[in-house]
């Protein structure tokens, strides 16, 4: 597998909820030309894993824009209580960036923090939002 790249990883903490809380990682993926989210999900000891394909062009269109993207060197999170610990590596062919937040994103990332959301929706499942049984 030495062809394998991992471009990103986002890491998911619930403060609240059931215990133990679940905690969710995705990872961005390149394997030769494929692009995929390898999710996995860890309550306790118990660990579920699938993975999703993503388009080559969504992946170079989202690349573009974290790209140009900047970032305060002392972001700063609005406060909040309760909700959950994100926190996104971006790796970079010599480097990394790593930033975190708790619910909100601090002000300057709204790059990360849309290509954040974007690995959620692509391999977290739906929930249902209509509220009826």
């Amino acid at each position: 597998m030495a062809d394998r790249l991992e471009l990103a990883r986002l890491r998911i903490s619930p403060s609240w909820g059931t215990n133990p809380l679940p905690v969710i990682t995705l990872k961005l993926v390149r394997q030769g030309e494929e692009w995929r989210i390898e999710a996995t999900e860890q309550t306790g000891r118990s660990r579920k894993s699938w993975r999703v394909g993503v388009a080559s062009a969504e992946v170079d269109r989202w690349l573009g824009r974290l790209r140009g993207a900047t970032v305060p060197a002392f972001p700063v999170s609005p406060m909040v209580c309760d909700g959950e610990y994100v926190e996104l590596t971006v790796h970079g062919e010599f480097s990394d960036l790593t930033l975190g937040w708790w619910t909100a994103p601090p002000e300057g990332a709204d790059a990360l923090a849309d290509f954040a959301l974007w690995l959620q929706e692509l391999a977290l499942p739906e929930e249902d939002e209509s509220g009826e049984d």
